[in-house]
């Protein structure tokens, strides 16, 4: 079986942990029946796993004024993955609500700005912490449960040393969060239950998702290079020889645990797709000999993959299928960081904002393989999907 077709099992909210627990899975199963297609509503999904043991399940469910982020584990799938979708993050007009399976908190935040049509977007979406010390408009007030381990009576606000905004005039010090779990599980009941119940059921219901159409590698190498560890070696030892003795979730090439091409605090809009955030397998283009500590290999594949100074084996790549793979010029990084250091003289450190930019021109430049021309200076090939067993051609056990 490819790991590129396997077919992932799909996962429904069935946890009973918290009171809205219920109308969480009615809601995605009642969407299901309508196709996953509700005017109004957007559903976007996320698959996980490894191997021949894939999961999907529906990560959030975004309409106007409101927000359902399922991220809550809810029981064990087998030794390497938990079960996540669970709901963990309740948006309604004003309110967020957020709880942890270990039943801690929960966190709660409620809108105290002033424009609530202007502020909609950013409540719902955004990361909400130290508004106050990093001098942000006083949109939100936090409140925390201050058990642990056991779900607490109340939520008090919470300034966080002064940190984030407290309360003022007749705004509440702490909720009620029976009173509150209530509220949220009415809320959901009436006004998205209850609007996706008014839309007709479907006579035929698809996967949330179709499977990959597989392009066959066509790209202007044939064969890459990089590097894995020994356990990653023996991994795909056994499995180039028999996948069948490994367990499922193992039956995979990957190598390495995804290193990002930008960091997730680099913030610079519209300058590169957001595929740059993503976990990626480096890749040098060039024929190299065993990595050891003075190895030719790029120095960023390397430092991505592995300790320079660690015990690492060589892969040679020879890709089947051209499905999630990147090209990137990685000399726009060693230029930008160059030409940023000519401008600080006689500074000779960058601030985190000024590697930012290094990292995001390098970013800019990432493209499909299949769109690439040829026209890097210092091309790496990024692999954003597990690789096949029969696309590792070799791995060169380095002796040290």
């Amino acid at each position: 079986m490819s790991v590129l077709t396997t077919k992932p099992q799909f996962l429904y909210p069935y946890s009973r942990q918290f009171p809205f627990d219920e109308v969480a899975e009615k809601i995605v199963r009642a969407i299901e029946k309508r196709n996953w297609e509700v005017p109004g509503i957007t559903i976007e999904f996320d698959t996980y796993g490894s191997g021949e043991a894939k999961y999907q399940m529906v990560r959030s469910i975004i309409g106007d004024n409101f927000k359902l982020y399922f991220c809550r584990v809810q029981g064990r799938i087998n030794d390497r993955w938990n079960d996540t979708a669970a709901l963990c993050s309740v948006c309604i007009p004003k309110q967020i609500l957020q709880v942890y399976e270990d039943e801690s908190g929960p966190t709660y935040y409620l809108y105290v700005g002033e424009n609530w049509e202007d502020d909609k977007w950013w409540f719902m979406n955004s990361i909400k912490a130290l508004s106050k010390l990093y001098k942000e408009p006083r949109r939100y007030l936090k409140y925390k449960g201050n058990t642990y381990k056991r779900r607490a009576k109340e939520l008090v606000a919470d300034n966080d040393l002064d940190r984030e905004y407290s309360p003022r005039c007749n705004e509440p010090v702490c909720i009620n969060l029976e009173q509150k779990f209530n509220e949220f599980t009415a809320w959901l009941e009436e006004f998205v239950l209850g609007y996706i119940l008014s839309f007709q059921e479907k006579d035929i219901i698809q996967p949330p998702t179709l499977m990959e159409e597989l392009i066959p590698y066509k790209g202007p190498w044939s064969t890459i290079y990089s590097i894995c560890n020994s356990r990653a070696a023996e991994r795909i030892t056994q499995g180039k020889e028999d996948a069948s003795k490994l367990p499922p979730e193992e039956r995979h090439a990957y190598i390495g645990s995804g290193h990002r091409l930008v960091p997730l605090n680099v913030q610079c809009k519209d300058m590169f797709p957001k595929i740059a955030y993503e976990g990626f397998i480096w890749c040098d283009v060039n024929q190299k000999q065993n990595v050891t500590h003075n190895s030719k290999f790029v120095y960023e594949v390397m430092s991505a993959m592995g300790s320079v100074f660690s015990e690492n084996h060589t892969v040679v790549i020879n890709l089947k299928y051209a499905n999630q793979v990147y090209v990137v010029d990685n000399s726009k990084y060693e230029e930008t960081r160059q030409q940023l250091f000519e401008e600080i003289a006689p500074r000779d450190r960058l601030t985190d904002e000024e590697l930012g930019e290094a990292f995001a021109s390098r970013g800019a430049t990432i493209i499909p393989i299949t769109e690439y021309e040829g026209n890097y200076k210092e091309p790496i090939v990024l692999i954003n999907r597990e690789l096949e067993f029969e696309e590792i051609e070799q791995i060169i056990f380095n002796e040290e």
